[in-house]
C-alpha cells in the first residue's frame, strides 16, 4: 500500500480499523444482514411501527413546515415506521437503509409516494436533492467518528434552503459510551455512540437550531424511549435574511 498522502486514504485506513473490530463497521454495506436480522427480531424495540415522538410533536406545532407535497429523505429508515408516517401526511418520501432484505419485505405495503433504496449513505450515490425535510432516526450514532465528516459533506447539502434537518440519537446525558479517541484507537463503536444536546448543536452548527431536547417517553401512539435526544434545525434561506 502506498504511503498516506490524502484525506481519503486516511479515512479508508480508519475504515479498515473499524471493520476489523469484533462488531465490524455497522455503517458499511457489509452490515446489511446484521441490520435486517436485528430489525426483524420479535420483541426488539426497533420493530415498533410507531413514529418518533419528536416528529409528531414538531408536526403538530408546525415546526416541520407543510408536509403535504413535501420531499422527504429518511436516512436509515429501517422498517419504515417514520417513512410511512411522512407519506401518510402527503409527503413524497425517499427511504434509504443498509438492510436490503428488510426493505424488500416492507416495500409492497408502503404508500405509493414512497421509494425505498438499499444503500450505504457514506459511499453510495444518494437520492438527488434538494429535500424539504431530511430525517435521521438512529443512523448517525452508528457512524464511526472519522466518518462524521463524510456524513456532513454528503447529507447536509441535500436540505433545500429553508428546509429542515432533524435527527434522533442516543443521549449522552443518559447513556455512557467510549470517547471518539477510544473508537478510533480500537475500531470498536460499542453498538453506537452517544451525543449530548450541546454535541448536536456543535456538530450541525452550519444549520440554525429550531429545537434540541430529550425525547419524551410518555406520549401515547409514538416511539419515545427515554435514552434518546432529538434535534431540529433549519437551513436558513439567504433570501430570508
Amino acid at each position: 500500500m502506498a504511503r498516506l498522502h490524502t484525506v481519503d486514504q486516511l479515512l479508508d485506513v480508519l475504515d479498515q480499523v473499524v471493520g476489523a473490530s469484533g462488531r465490524g463497521d455497522r455503517s458499511h454495506a457489509s452490515a446489511a444482514e446484521y441490520w435486517t436480522g436485528l430489525l426483524t427480531t420479535p420483541g426488539h424495540p426497533l420493530t415498533s411501527q410507531l413514529p418518533d415522538e419528536p416528529l409528531v410533536d414538531w408536526n403538530e406545532r408546525g415546526l416541520l413546515g407543510d408536509l403535504a407535497g413535501a420531499r422527504v429523505l429518511d436516512v436509515g429508515c429501517g422498517g419504515g415506521r417514520n417513512t410511512r408516517w411522512f407519506a401518510e401526511r402527503g409527503a413524497t418520501v425517499e427511504g434509504v437503509d443498509l438492510a436490503a432484505g428488510l426493505l424488500d419485505t416492507i416495500r409492497p405495503d408502503m404508500p405509493s409516494p414512497v421509494t425505498l433504496t438499499a444503500l450505504d449513505v457514506l459511499r453510495d450515490p444518494l437520492p438527488a436533492g434538494p429535500f424539504d425535510v431530511v430525517y435521521d432516526s438512529g443512523c448517525f450514532h452508528h457512524i464511526a467518528p472519522h466518518r462524521r465528516i463524510t456524513y456532513l459533506e454528503r447529507i447536509l447539502p441535500l436540505v433545500r434552503p429553508g428546509g429542515r434537518f432533524a435527527i434522533v440519537t442516543f443521549a449522552a446525558e443518559r447513556m455512557e459510551t467510549p470517547t471518539d479517541l477510544d473508537v478510533v484507537m480500537t475500531g470498536d463503536t460499542y453498538g453506537g455512540m452517544t451525543f449530548s444536546l450541546d454535541d448536536l448543536h456543535t456538530i450541525f452548527g452550519t444549520l440554525t437550531p429550531v429545537e434540541l431536547r430529550a425525547v419524551q417517553p410518555d406520549r401515547a401512539g409514538t416511539f419515545g424511549p427515554d435514552f434518546l435526544n432529538a434535534a431540529l434545525f433549519r437551513n436558513v434561506d439567504p433570501s430570508d435574511l
